[in-house]
């Protein structure tokens, strides 16, 4: 399915977001070889990573949550969904889950750990526990890859 203006709007919002969270490393509607997972947001600092998925019809929401990364493995150590205000409510969520509301022009946080501390998967307390995601290596070494090869190319990651 293609993309519409309004998921694309939010696919660079949330990559804007995460830039400001500290992660060095933003990728875009990102594919990678031998990876089913595709997220529409993929980011990562020294300590973590994270991926968002950009929802902006409820329809695409619950056949999204059906797919098994959404359970386990996949991408992310945090994960999250991105939606217009009130279009998701947490209670939806799968576990461990975060997710945010594009209000205007701006993304703001709905269910999220508190704090800016992003800690790697050894380091979690219990804010941070409870959203914490075991990546897939392989999944997350074929997405940096990817990215890598992206900026070989002369290709931005994000617009």
């Amino acid at each position: 399915m293609a993309a519409s203006a309004e998921h694309d709007k939010l696919v660079s919002m949330t990559a804007r977001w995460f830039k400001r969270q500290g992660f060095a490393v933003v990728a875009t509607e990102l594919a990678s070889y031998g990876n089913r997972e595709q997220p529409d947001v993929y980011a990562c600092r020294q300590s973590c990573s994270a991926m968002a998925e950009i929802k902006v019809s409820r329809a695409d929401f619950f056949a999204d949550a059906k797919k098994p990364e959404r359970a386990q493995g996949g991408l992310g150590h945090y994960r999250f969904y991105v939606c217009p205000e009130g279009m998701i409510q947490p209670g939806e969520l799968p576990q461990g889950w975060g997710l945010l509301y594009a209000i205007g022009r701006s993304i703001s946080p709905v269910l999220m750990p508190k704090g800016n501390m992003w800690p790697g998967p050894k380091n979690l307390d219990d804010n941070w526990g409870p959203f914490a995601h075991d990546e897939d290596g392989d999944a997350a070494r074929a997405a940096l890859f990817s990215i890598a090869r992206r900026l070989a190319a002369g290709k931005p990651t994000y617009t």
